[in-house]
């Protein structure tokens, strides 16, 4: 495909049409943007088939969605509850990872396999539970709260994962691995990241006033800060989207963060839909037809399991059950950072193209599927106590009448259109041939 301003006007106007239809109907817009990048990518209507502008798109679409996504774990908004987050993300992770174990020696996972599967299992989409929030009624203070406060631990321990996956990259051998100047420059950016959080994050007033004075520098230059994170995190062994993670994490938390806010806000959605749209043309739907069962199985063991997984944890930890039960389905999925993850693994030769596909697929269904998971469970929730006696199959149409409503409302509106062109072409039909008879 040759990227002509026609063509990249054409996708972005899909997108948002798809976006608007979804929005419509009371869904977040993200399901029409992954649904606009599976029509117009190479499985349908092949559009766009230039695999390796997909994957730049998809690499920055990622860069600029994990920027603004850093800047806003801001600290001092989990520092009452960090304890409880930090301790349910990394029990959520063990007790994926135990049952990956078990999972894995039935069908001959290779243990950084199965690591790497716990991870991206575990983490969730900040993006998406955000526009998830924002639709649920009667959240309550309590719930938003300490969801955002696990997805902020999620984030921040995603970055101990980034650097677990490094260090199981297969290499011919395991010491020459590990005395690689990869791993050097890992542990360099580790500590240098730990030192900047614990001690020295105070001293970062110095450089933002002297990016304060060159106001009409200013969106360049956080722009700037952004790419050249990613980068640099790309040279030291890291991904590029991980490195523009830390970047927003670092402005997020600075006396500049008024400024980056104001800044990243107009484009945020355009960055969510660059990002999702990305999501939609990665999917192969060859592949996903040719693995569908395992795909489909995969996904309802991984979403049932990590919401029931996740209730189980909260109740440990003494939440009340309505709210661990709106926590757990609002974190039932899987995350952006699989992405990063899956493609840091495939660089660094932990897994292979197959599996990297199996992956990406599995997490954009999840990514699309997990806004309707919410409003299913969320109603059943509701209904369950007001319908005890109604049977499972009642039950599911009280769930989905509301759709069912929308629906009949469409078809009707269709079938009225179709009736007119109908009846318009028949009378032109009959007109025509009228006059040939005459003739």
């Amino acid at each position: 495909m040759s990227w002509t301003i026609t063509k990249i006007a054409s996708v972005v106007l899909c997108a948002m049409g798809a976006g608007f239809v979804f929005s419509c109907f009371g869904y977040t817009p993200v399901l029409g943007y992954v649904i606009a990048g599976l029509l117009l990518g190479p499985s349908v209507f092949a559009v766009i088939t230039d695999t390796e502008a997909i994957s730049v798109c998809s690499e920055m679409g990622i860069i600029f969605l994990l920027f603004v996504i850093g800047q806003g774990l801001s600290f001092e908004k989990i520092k009452n509850i960090w304890k409880t987050s930090v301790s349910v993300t990394i029990a959520s992770t063990v007790g994926t990872y135990v049952v990956l174990l078990l999972v894995g020696s039935f069908f001959d996972m290779s243990h950084e396999l199965i690591v790497l599967s716990t991870f991206c299992i575990t983490l969730s989409s900040t993006a998406v539970t955000v526009k998830s929030l924002e639709n649920l009624k009667n959240k309550g203070e309590f719930v938003e709260e300490n969801t955002f406060g696990i997805l902020i631990a999620q984030d921040l321990i995603a970055l101990v994962m980034v650097l677990i996956i490094n260090l199981l990259s297969k290499g011919e051998d395991v010491s020459v691995s590990y005395e690689s100047p990869r791993l050097i420059a890992l542990l360099i950016f580790s500590t240098g990241l730990f030192l900047y959080f614990t001690r020295y994050h105070k001293h970062m007033y110095k450089f933002t006033n002297f990016i304060k004075r060159h106001k009409d520098m200013l969106s360049i230059t956080i722009f700037g800060i952004c790419l050249g994170c990613a980068v640099f995190a790309e040279l030291g062994g890291f991904s590029a989207p991980f490195g523009a993670f830390i970047a927003g994490l670092i402005l997020g938390n600075s006396d500049l963060k008024e400024d980056v806010k104001i800044i990243s806000e107009p484009i945020e959605e355009i960055l969510l839909m660059t990002f999702f749209l990305s999501v939609g043309l990665l999917v192969d739907l060859q592949f996903v037809w040719e693995h569908l069962g395992v795909i489909l199985l995969a996904l309802f063991y991984i979403t049932i399991g990590k919401t029931a997984l996740n209730i189980a944890l909260l109740r440990l930890f003494k939440f009340p059950l309505p709210d661990s039960f709106v926590i757990s389905v609002l974190l039932g999925h899987i995350g952006e950072f699989s992405f990063m993850l899956a493609f840091a693994a495939s660089k660094v030769g932990l897994i292979e193209a197959t599996e990297l596909k199996f992956l990406i697929s599995l997490t954009a269904l999840s990514l699309f599927l997990s806004p309707f998971w919410l409003i299913f469970a969320e109603r059943c929730r509701h209904l369950t106590a007001s319908a005890l006696d109604s049977s499972a199959w009642n039950l599911f149409l009280l769930v989905v009448a509301k759709e069912k409503g929308k629906l009949l409302i469409v078809s009707d509106f269709v079938g009225k259109v179709c009736k007119i062109s109908y009846n318009f072409v028949s009378e032109k039909i009959r007109y025509i041939r009228e006059i040939q008879k005459r003739k």
